[in-house]
């Protein structure tokens, strides 16, 4: 039986809600994804899955406040029924279409919330804007809450430029004020549709190791909760509550499907990314391949094969892998061109420098018992 741990669901290949086609109001477009994509997943993928699976199945890879919600409850009728009992429903979202209708239909569909807010307005409004050029931060600050006011309180994803890390202490506040306390940091990476990175020119990892150790230290001075999510899968590597397994170098522990049903695995960035001797990552077609036929595909196995020996290559060279057990297969690929290959920018930067501010912290914290 197929345990999935991760199954990401592309409603729309539309990325930003703010884009014309949002503007014409057409939202019951044939590039929306259709019902029988749906069903197929129902039928290939959910109904493959062992009855103790807990996968975390997000709508993701485009903006899926896009889609009216009543497709969504048309989805969860076909899809729960057949989906592991231990499965946890998510969406991730910009905010800005947020409204009580959204709010009741998460509230009553037990659909958990991401959202992207890049932390205080100056750093995302550099970043995220209509395709008009406009701001969005306040648009996003009110999504923020209106989901709070309802009773949601979503993990939010702050993607890292180079000159977010000159200023951690806005960060913290930025979370401590607004009733932030889950959050987890992207960063600019050169990945998929991203050619470049901010982190491009220079080394960043002692200043993002700094970056975290400050807010780490902000956050215990004032007693404030704040979850980090790199920072905590660290520390439960490192006291022994679960061992280190790394989702996307598993084949099939990841499935992500396009809106026009399009399947790979591994990472859910492959969906982005280009490689002719790899098919484009396109591993099958869910509409006409049946799950044995993406499992055989000969795409997969030369791509599954490639990236056991660059697991291998990071078990043998990197002093982190125990704590990330072969690194990130598309960046791999986006930063080496290969995916027999080892470190990256990635791996720097959010496995390793995490790694070492934590254990900064708690050296800093067993040096200051006295600390408020």
């Amino acid at each position: 039986m197929w345990r999935p741990r991760l199954i990401v669901l592309q409603p729309t290949p539309y990325c930003n809600i703010n884009c014309d086609y949002c503007y014409l109001g057409n939202r019951n477009d044939r590039r929306l994804m259709a019902p029988a994509v749906v069903d197929a997943i129902k039928d290939k993928l959910f109904a493959r899955m062992a009855p103790d699976a807990s996968p975390r199945v997000v709508w993701h890879a485009g903006e899926p406040t896009v889609v009216p919600v009543a497709w969504y409850e048309s989805a969860y009728e076909k899809l729960r029924p057949v989906t592991a009992g231990n499965a946890v429903f998510a969406i991730q979202t910009n905010g800005i279409a947020i409204s009580g209708t959204w709010i009741e239909f998460l509230r009553h569909s037990d659909t958990k919330v991401g959202m992207s807010i890049d932390g205080p307005q100056r750093f995302h409004d550099a970043r995220r804007k209509t395709r008009a050029g406009a701001a969005t931060w306040a648009l996003v600050m009110k999504g923020l809450r209106n989901l709070q006011s309802g009773g949601l309180h979503p993990n939010v994803i702050t993607v890292l430029h180079r000159a977010s890390l000159s200023a951690p202490d806005d960060f913290y506040r930025f979370y401590r004020d607004n009733d932030i306390s889950n959050v987890s940091f992207s960063i600019d990476e050169a990945n998929g549709a991203n050619a470049t990175s901010s982190f491009d020119a220079a080394d960043g990892k002692a200043a993002m190791t700094a970056f975290l150790r400050r807010i780490l230290d902000l956050a215990f001075a004032e007693g404030y909760c704040l979850h980090i999510r790199e920072i905590e899968r660290i520390a439960q590597l490192l006291t022994g509550d679960t061992a280190c397994h790394n989702e996307q170098v598993e084949p099939w522990d990841v499935v992500a499907v396009r809106a026009n049903g399009d399947v790979t695995s591994f990472s859910p960035d492959f969906m982005e990314l280009r490689s002719s001797e790899h098919s484009n990552f396109c591993f099958g077609n869910i509409l006409h391949n049946d799950f044995d036929q993406l499992v055989g595909n000969a795409s997969f196995r030369r791509a599954a094969e490639e990236i056991r020996m660059g697991v291998e290559l990071c078990r043998t060279t990197c002093d982190y892998f125990g704590i990330c057990g072969g690194g990130s297969p598309s960046n791999k690929m986006s930063e080496n061109r290969s995916l027999r290959s080892s470190e990256t920018s990635f791996c720097k930067l959010s496995i390793q420098a995490p790694a070492d501010a934590l254990v900064g912290f708690l050296n800093g914290r067993a040096l200051t018992p006295t600390d408020p």
